[in-house]
């Protein structure tokens, strides 16, 4: 997940300096490649080199390339956190082996030698560009159903209920039997004292929160028929992209930035719908056809819109509200007028 905010939002000004800040770090880091690193790539630690040129930076860790023998070879993500480190590389091992090709293959990850942070390595996706049109909206499509419908479980959440991060948020994954307690407790609950905790305390926020967890959430959740499936997670467009089949140059969708965990299929929509990029007419319906909508599908929309307000609410704690807290408040108040 990259910087998506709120334009008006107070807290630009914090992260702007964050950003500064971080680009230091990571030039000192490019200048003297931590040995931890090294040690944890195949051969000679002198075959491998940081570029000068800035990848990316977050207000959560900061990303380059690492090359081999001159060549672009991995990404390198690195960050304060633990659990975000940890939950990317889980996430990208779960997501390569249903589904080889579709997301960047996890290397090694691991904590640097003076113990001030966590790294993450992959494979590079080379020549990655931004996906779109009809044709690599119906191969996302088929990828991610596959995904979905090849990748299951017996629990919702992770096995261990190992921590994964959406943005700089660290979610709990307990595994958990049924769908609705999981999404109610440990995504919409949890989200909503996430937000008090930074936000400080909204009584209108509480009052709505506590009507959708405690009779939305059941009403809507508590009568389909869903089984765990794994999902990226946090499939906005920014987090998806195409890249050439280096032995027949076709276009291949691939997805990255993951927090994969066990969850309803149709959760993944959620963020989808939040933010656009898919709507030239290919992904929804080459999904649909080779995973339904759940019945009923008359309610299908506002489960969407449901499992679209963690979003909101997480871009809220994120990012001081703002906008993303008004959207919310709109959200829940839609949802409560119909199953409140």
């Amino acid at each position: 997940m990259g910087l998506r905010h709120d334009p008006n939002s107070q807290s630009n000004v914090g992260q702007q300096r964050w950003v500064h800040q971080a680009r230091i770090n990571l030039f000192t880091l490019m200048s003297q490649p931590d040995p931890a690193i090294l040690a944890a790539l195949p051969g000679p630690s002198s075959d491998y080199s940081i570029p000068s040129s800035l990848h990316s930076v977050a207000s959560f860790g900061t990303a380059t390339t690492i090359n081999k023998s001159g060549v672009p070879t991995y990404f390198l993500k690195c960050a304060r956190s633990k659990n975000l480190i940890e939950g990317e590389y889980n996430a990208l091992n779960l997501i390569s082996r249903t589904v080889p090709g579709f997301c960047p293959d996890p290397v090694a990850a691991g904590q640097f030698s003076d113990g001030s942070r966590y790294f993450v390595v992959a494979s590079l996706l080379k020549d990655l560009r931004s996906g779109s049109g009809r044709t690599w909206e119906r191969k996302l499509a088929e990828k991610l159903a596959k995904l979905h419908t090849d990748a299951t479980s017996h629990m919702y959440g992770l096995p261990g209920g190992q921590v994964t991060c959406c943005g700089a948020t660290e979610m709990p994954n307990p595994p958990t039997k049924t769908w609705s307690e999981f999404y109610g407790m440990h995504r919409l609950q949890f989200i909503l004292d996430e937000n008090t905790r930074v936000n400080g305390r909204d009584v209108e926020l509480d009052r709505l929160g506590r009507t959708v967890v405690e009779r939305v959430v059941p009403r809507l959740l508590g009568s389909i028929k869903s089984s765990p499936s794994l999902v990226h997670g946090d499939l906005w467009a920014g987090n998806a992209g195409a890249i050439n089949d280096p032995e027949t140059g076709e276009t291949i969708p691939v997805v990255y930035d993951a927090c994969a965990f066990y969850a309803d299929s149709e959760y993944e929509l959620g963020i989808m719908r939040m933010f656009g990029g898919f709507t030239s007419g290919g992904f929804y319906q080459r999904y649909h056809e080779l995973v339904p909508e759940k019945e009923p599908k008359a309610e299908y929309d506002d489960r969407i819109r449901l499992y679209r307000l963690f979003h909101e609410l997480n871009h809220a704690a994120l990012f001081g509200g703002g906008w993303y807290l008004d959207a919310a408040k709109s959200s829940m108040r839609t949802l409560i007028r119909k199953y409140g």
